[in-house]
């Protein structure tokens, strides 16, 4: 009788281990913690899903990021004295595009922030275009 009382501690320790063993794989597999708060609140847009854009040719461009695909925010510009004014444009993921306005003279810098329309997100693509000014 006294085998099976040392049988059974062994038993409930081996059983007490695997258990042990049990919650720590559940602890490891836990979500991770929620992303942190929009920068607006205190904290950092690179968590948020922002995208960086840049894109550059001849008459000028620009860089920046879309941030939750709701909203695209940047500096472009013109460098060229050659009539043409660039802008961006922001696509759409189900198709379409909005433009950014256009910026000009030569040497000039604009300060871009552009909103999806309601029911629509951007993609994260961009292009530099130009319209004549």
């Amino acid at each position: 009788m006294n085998s099976m009382k040392t049988g059974g501690r062994l038993v409930g320790r081996a059983l007490a281990t695997l258990a042990l063993g049990l919650s720590a794989v559940a602890i490891a597999a836990a979500p991770a913690p929620a992303a942190p708060a929009p920068a607006a609140a205190g904290g950092d847009s690179s968590a948020l899903g922002c995208t960086p854009w840049r894109e550059w040719r001849g008459e000028g461009g620009g860089s920046g990021e879309i941030c939750d695909g709701a909203r695209a925010t940047g500096n472009i510009y013109d460098a060229k004295a050659d009539g043409r004014c660039p802008f961006i444009k922001f696509y759409y993921a189900k198709g379409g595009h909005k433009s950014s306005p256009s910026v000009g003279p030569a040497g000039t810098t604009l300060r871009i922030d552009v909103s999806a329309d309601p029911g629509k997100y951007f993609n994260g693509d961009a292009s530099v275009e130009w319209r004549s000014c």
